[in-house]
């Protein structure tokens, strides 16, 4: 077997080569909302009700200053609104308004049906079975939800 087959035939490339497919269709999907998969994650996450910069950087994963700039550009489209918290005035609170919360929902209706296109090669139980076996993945190697210190030997 040539080494290019040994690497192009693993299940990590072919996660990989899926995921950039995937993302592709995505962005594609949600352009024309003027979003961007991490802008779109961070629309979702206010939609459930003000919440501090520092939250969200939590709850997504993204850096302070990446959070800035997606925070900044939704603001920009009318998305998000900024403003001092009343029991904090050092702390910043972001709420979703009315326009946000119509593009969110219009967004994700579209990419359910990008998602649906993508998965026709599956049939029901197939993208069932797939979506149990990448949720595991995912639980199993997100750094959030490792617990803090490792377990001692024999735990598991």
């Amino acid at each position: 077997m040539r080494a290019a087959d040994a690497v192009s035939t693993t299940t990590g490339y072919l996660l990989l080569k899926l995921a950039t497919l995937a993302e592709a269709r995505m962005e594609q999907t949600l352009r024309p909302f003027r979003l961007r998969g991490r802008t779109l994650r961070v629309l979702a996450f206010v939609d459930g009700g003000e919440v501090s910069q520092r939250d969200l950087c939590r709850q997504t994963g993204l850096d302070r200053t990446t959070m800035v700039a997606v925070i900044d550009e939704l603001e920009a489209h009318g998305f998000v609104r900024r403003d001092r918290s009343l029991s904090d005035r050092r702390k910043q609170v972001i709420s979703i308004t009315e326009a946000g919360r119509r593009t969110l929902g219009e967004a994700l209706a579209a990419l359910r049906h990008t998602e649906d296109d993508f998965l026709a090669p599956l049939d029901p139980d197939g993208r069932r079975q797939l979506h149990r076996l990448l949720s595991a993945l995912f639980a199993a190697h997100d750094p959030r939800c490792q617990p803090d210190e490792p377990p001692e030997p024999g735990e598991r």
